[in-house]
């Protein structure tokens, strides 16, 4: 065994708990970070021996005649912290049958064995490197559960027929080291929770009866290196199996495949490194390469050999085998075609049989641009973590055949496998199903940001996991690229070395780090970065000094209700040739089943277990959710990722265009299908003509339908679809590969009821309220509040008590939106607008018309004030009419929506509506939501995020009918062109107090909000805002929509909906918020005279008092930046009786924004005495006023700043004045 190096560390936290088990010091590997293993053999290509041909062609490692899997119930037994570990378990005759029993692979949380984190990046453990058993703080989980130690016993057996050949035995993932013994004999020692650790036990094993001892440390010096974003589970959590070879055995092998330059023909060259186990000189033997074709038949002329001189005992030796290939099929992610590379070798006495799957395949960079056989391609697809809810880390393979599914058929073909090695039947998997993947190692240690970069006790470990993950995956076609980790700082000489250590196994393969950058300093081979906005990622592909493909390795963050412009994204991919794509973050949800409690159920993120620390939401962040029900992020990704473009061209005559975005197959495999709807329903269908386009070609067609008289105010839309002609791993002919839908220039305009043919209505007004009663309809109108307490129709109301139209401006935040929009709206006081009504009055210009006219006034916080004024038109065949115009005052935010909404009762759970759908869409992610005809519950619009959230809208809306059984029917619908509305069972002011949906309470009504425009959902959690297009601005604004009362048992919505508005009618007026707004007191500023320092140019001092809240002085925060406390002096011009001060902080961002204030007054500007007042500005308040204990005249004043909210030692001040004490005062 490799010598120790001496302890580090030995702490004993608590006495042992287990009578009779001896104590023990922590084991010094687990904090020797240049121990990266013990006993273990180097790491080599995944392979398995076989017992002859028919095996190898097989290629089924795990049902090989020389492996055992071991994988089943384990007697096992865990312990909070290592003092209380069952030191002499290893022993056979230690007595373990009292012990439980767990699966292997398993992570022992999920068996409900210690807790379970999630943190996005950081550790669970103290930061104090190298030590891992440093006390924490008292309420963090690892205080008492230090370092849990999980210890492992089963017994095996030896088949017969393996006499004299070498064993081994692997673990494929144990996370995070371990050691190993064999019948009470210490094996070794392993670390990297990502790579198969393998060891030789011929000497340490016997026949029959085998005693298996593995005890395993959830922390150990690999910890540091492993600061992933998931959950950190711990135990063995993949395959372990024990299997045998000869003596003189073919450890490793790399079949190197290369084209000509007409990436026609191959050669193949075969490295094997063969080695003599035993501890005898061994004969010379041959080794035979054969390239076999997937039928199994060998290739003509594609075989090699080559003679293994004698070896010594312990003696490698590499052999090189090479030949030609006239023609073979092309592995690509499009046309995953597979060979067998089988290997022989032969002492004339027994053959040793290994073999793998080989693809053809050569990769080029030309410029800027990345090439598969002589051909760019663009990678879309998405990160992937290994996770599944109900089993953690421990992930089957018919798990990882549910994820390839779906990622094929969502278009996609590319996982970047983020962030470490994946299990090796993934990378199997990849290759028959065929996905360009990004093979990343086991290396992140974001939560030390640049720590390790040049530590020199950390070059090592950098380098072999690196080293790991290239001689593991080395042989797979899928893999395109090696990527050095994640998030590791900036890199430093350890990420030089690892580069080195890469390109010296491997230098075919091009590289990435993103933490290199971009540009001439980035000595990988792309160019990479992550969560670029748009217009910077339009910059980077067009800057002439950039010589590198750029990969985007991660964007459009999926965390809950998000991936916004994801369309965007792929627009720029496919316009330029240098962008080579990118990995969505991330593919899937990564929640974990909680059933600690049989009463209480739920897929846990982060915080579910009671765990501290831990990063919450975080953890849903994927395309689909954590059981892999598509989100609907999912059919956006798959209509963006589509690789056959469908595009307008002459919709009036039905002229299309085709492209083959494909890369190297033709539309030859597509039946392509057309139809067309009117209000959603199919009226027409058929055919098109077969295309046989090429890679990059495009075509314009006709869709050959028949010309037809298009109805008044129908809408028509042309649907166009490509399909499967033949079945395929992941889907049977017939599934619909791409897409598009065309709004068809057909309309006609609605028919408009004539007013005054329909029946009259009768008003009634009082100091109170506003009645209108119609024929079977009867609607009141609360004066006080300012909308309807009351819709009627058939004596039925529709509405709950207040739940008449009202405007509504934030949302239950998305976790985007936390990372600003939703500031803005607690901040000034969006949650709980105090509504005033300002005025109202109504007439009837006609007896089948009622006309209400009131004015709102919703008042906020810091001044935060809108107006509202809004007219209601109402006819006499139950149409209402709204009109409005809302004039914001105050600072500029984003609202969530422009609109308004209402609440229903519970009983109107059914909708039915015209518009996109059928899953929630919004304006940054629509394009995978056709516009259609479509009918579910309100529970059914709801989507499931984890954590309750405003969700369900719908764009592109004509009309939208909620009911119930047997009531009334509320249609509403717009004015012209198109609504927006969501329809669920619970308001805003319950989704987003509540933790989890399971514990939503009971419906108590039903939430109709409808606008003009919503706020995209873009993807902030981790990247850009939603672009400048999808922000509905607080701006004055105006918009109409129409609500219908139509009768219980109305079924015909699409014809109601069709009914057109009459044109003459009032309009609003727009309100300014200053002539119906209590006046606020004037300010009085002054001058700035003085300050501590300032920012030249950027942070003068006038600017404080300019009377624009878009300026501000700064102290001096370039060069040497000025240090608290800082000050600012105003000279007001004369002597004021002061009430107030009033402090505005800067607008743009929170730098600087004043946390601990002092105000000092004084007459001359000389002599300050003591402050009159101190205090502390609250962290939201962008507008404070500070009120003086009393009024105090004074001519200058000064505010001295000591402190600010962020932790920097800077001061800004927007705006800064003083309020004069009345007479009064």
């Amino acid at each position: 065994m490799k010598a120790q190096k001496p302890l580090l560390a030995m702490l004993a936290i608590s006495s042992c708990i287990i009578t009779g088990l001896a104590q023990a010091p922590l084991p010094p590997e687990l904090e020797d970070p240049e121990c990266l293993g013990i006993n273990k053999e180097p790491y080599h290509a995944t392979l398995m021996p076989y017992k002859n041909l028919k095996e190898a062609l097989a290629a089924k490692r795990y049902s090989s005649s020389y492996c055992r899997m071991l994988n089943g119930m384990w007697k096992f037994y865990w312990v909070p912290e290592p003092s209380q570990r069952p030191v002499n378990f290893y022993k056979p005759e230690f007595d373990v049958s009292g012990w439980k029993e767990i699966p292997v692979p398993s992570n022992w949380e999920v068996h409900g064995y210690g807790t379970p984190f999630y943190r996005n990046f950081g550790y669970t453990i103290r930061r104090d490197w190298p030590r891992i058993m440093s006390e924490p703080p008292r309420s963090w989980t690892a205080y008492k559960e230090r370092n849990p130690v999980g210890s492992y016993r089963r017994d095996f057996e030896l088949p017969a027929s393996w006499q004299g050949r070498r064993i081994f035995i692997t673990f494929e993932g144990v996370d995070s080291a371990f050691f190993l013994w064999i019948n009470g004999q210490k094996v070794g020692y392993s670390v990297n929770s990502r790579n198969p650790a393998e060891f030789d036990i011929t000497e340490y094993v016997k026949p029959g009866k085998n005693v298996l001892a593995v005890e395993v440390y959830k922390y150990s010096s690999g910890t540091w290196l492993e600061d992933q974003d998931m959950w950190r589970l711990s135990g063995i959590f993949r395959n372990v199996y024990i299997w045998s070879a000869p003596q003189v055995h073919i450890r490793d092998f790399f079949v190197k495949t290369d084209l000509d330059q007409q990436y026609r023909d191959a050669i193949v060259e075969v490295t094997a490194k063969i080695k003599n186990y035993s501890k005898t000189r061994m004969p010379q033997r041959r080794l035979t390469v054969t390239l076999y074709d997937a039928r199994g038949k060998s290739v003509p002329g594609a075989t090699g050999q080559a003679i293994v001189p004698d070896l010594n005992p312990g003696e490698e030796v590499p052999v090189k085998v090479s030949f030609c290939v006239t023609n073979p099929a092309k592995w690509t992610a499009e046309t995953p075609n597979l060979y067998t590379t089988v290997l022989a070798l032969e002492d004339g006495r027994e053959t040793e049989w290994l073999s793998v799957r080989t693809g053809f395949r050569k990769i080029e960079i030309k410029g800027r641009q990345f090439l598969v056989n002589g051909v760019p391609i663009k990678l879309k697809g998405a990160n992937r973590h290994e996770h599944w809810p109900d089993v953690g880390h421990a992930i089957t393979e018919e798990q990882m055949i549910r994820d390839l599914v779906l990622l094929k058929q969502g278009n996609c073909n590319h996982v970047r496998t983020a962030h470490y090695s994946n299990c090796p039947r993934w990378y199997e998997l990849c290759d028959e199903w065929g996905i360009w993947l990004v093979a990343e190692a086991n290396v992140e240690y974001h939560g030390y940001d640049r720590r390790f970069d040049n530590e020199p006790r950390m070059k090592a470990a950098i380098v072999d996991r690196n080293v790991a993950n290239v001689e593991n995956f080395k042989n797979h076609p899928s893999v395109i690229i090696w990527s050095l980790g994640n998030e590791c700082g900036v890199g430093g000489s350890n990420f030089m070395a690892a580069l080195e250590a890469v390109k010296a196994i491997d230098p075919a393969r091009p590289t990435h780090y993103e933490r290199f950058g971009i540009g001439a300093g980035n000595p990988a081979d792309i160019d990479s970065h992550m969560y670029v906005h748009p217009n910077d990622l339009r910059r980077i592909a067009t800057d002439p000094h950039l010589t590198k493909p750029f990969y985007h390795c991660e964007y459009a963050h999926a965390m809950f209700n998000s991936m916004g412009a994801l369309g965007e994204y792929n627009d720029l991919y496919d316009q330029y040739p240098s962008l080579l794509g990118g990995a969505i973050w991330e593919w899937q949800d990564q929640g974990l089943w909680n059933r600690r409690n049989p009463k209480r159920q739920f897929i846990a993120f982060g915080g579910g277990f009671g765990e501290v620390p831990h990063d919450h939401y975080f953890i849903h962040k994927g395309v689909v959710f954590s059981e892999r029900q598509p989100k609907p992020h999912y059919p956006e990704m798959k209509r963006v990722y589509q690789w056959i473009g469908i595009y307008p061209v002459d919709l009036s005559s039905g002229k299309i265009k085709v492209r083959n975005k494909y890369a190297f197959i033709t539309l030859q495999g597509f039946n392509g299908f057309w139809s067309i709807t009117e209000d959603g329903r199919v009226i027409q269908k058929g055919k098109l003509p077969k295309l046989a386009l090429a890679p990059g070609q495009e075509e314009e067609i006709i869709v050959p339908f028949k010309r037809f008289s298009p109805k008044p105010g129908a809408i028509y839309h042309l649907n166009v679809s490509f399909k499967l002609t033949k079945d395929q791993l992941w889907a049977k002919a017939g599934f619909e590969v791409a897409a598009a839908q065309f709004e068809l220039p057909f309309a006609t305009p609605s028919p408009v009821p004539e007013v005054d043919a329909m029946p009259p209505l009768k008003l009634c007004e009082t100091s109170q309220t506003i009645t209108v009663t119609g024929k079977g309809f009867e609607v009141v109108f609360d004066k006080q509040t300012g909308t309807f307490a009351q819709l009627k129709c058939d004596g039925k109301d529709i509405l709950v008590p207040g739940g008449g139209p009202h405007l509504h401006l934030w949302r239950a935040p998305h976790r985007n939106d936390d990372m600003w929009a939703f500031r803005d709206w607690q901040r000034y006081g969006l949650l709980d607008l105090k509504r005033s009504v300002q005025q109202v009055s109504v007439s009837q210009p006609r007896p089948s018309e009622v006309r209400i006219e009131a004015v709102i006034l919703a008042e906020g916080r810091q001044d935060y004030v809108v107006a509202h004024s809004v007219v209601y038109t109402l006819y006499g065949d139950g149409t209402i009419v709204s009109d409005n115009a809302v004039t914001p005052s105050g600072r500029r935010i984003p609202w969530a929506r422009l609109g308004v909404r209402l609440q229903l009762l519970p009983e109107y759970a059914q909708v039915t509506y015209l518009g996109r759908g059928p899953m929630e869409n919004y304006a940054d992610r629509k394009r995978g939501s056709d516009v259609g005809l479509y009918s579910a519950t309100t529970h059914q619009l709801m989507t499931p995020y984890a954590k309750p959230m405003e969700c369900g809208n719908h764009e592109d809306v004509r009309w939208v009918a909620v009911y119930g059984s047997r009531l009334p029917v509320l249609m509403a619908q717009a004015d012209e062109g198109v609504i927006q509305f969501s329809a669920l069972p619970y308001p805003d002011e319950v989704l987003h107090p509540t933790e989890y949906s399971i514990d939503l309470p009971s419906s108590t009504n039903t939430v109709l909000v409808i606008a003009k425009r919503t706020l995209g959902v873009g993807s902030a959690g981790c990247g850009p805002r939603p672009l400048d297009q999808y922000i509905v601005w607080s701006e004055p604004a105006t918009f109409s929509y129409v609500l219908r009362l139509l009768p219980a048992g109305t079924k015909d919505f699409v014809t109601a909906g069709r009914l057109g508005i009459p044109i003459i009618r009032a309009k609003p007026t727009p309100v300014p918020v200053e002539k119906i707004a209590k006046p606020k007191p004037p300010l009085i500023r002054g001058k700035a005279i003085a300050a501590s320092s300032y920012e030249p140019g950027e942070g003068e001092i006038h600017h404080a008092v300019d009377d624009n809240e878009h300026t501000f002085w700064h102290s001096r925060w370039s060069g040497e930046p000025a240090q608290p406390p800082h000050f600012l002096v105003i000279d007001l011009g004369r002597e004021i009786n002061i009430a107030a001060v009033h402090y505005v902080a800067r607008v743009d961002m929170e730098n600087g924004h004043i946390r601990d204030y002092e105000i000092y007054l004084s007459n001359d500007g000389q002599n300050w005495g003591q402050p009159v007042i101190k205090g502390r500005i609250p962290r939201d308040a962008d507008k404070f006023r500070i009120a003086l204990p009393k009024p105090t005249k004074a001519r200058y004043l000064k505010l001295v700043a000591l402190s600010e909210h962020l932790g920097q030692p800077f001061a800004t001040v927007a705006e800064l004045g003083v309020e004069e004490a009345s007479e009064k005062q």
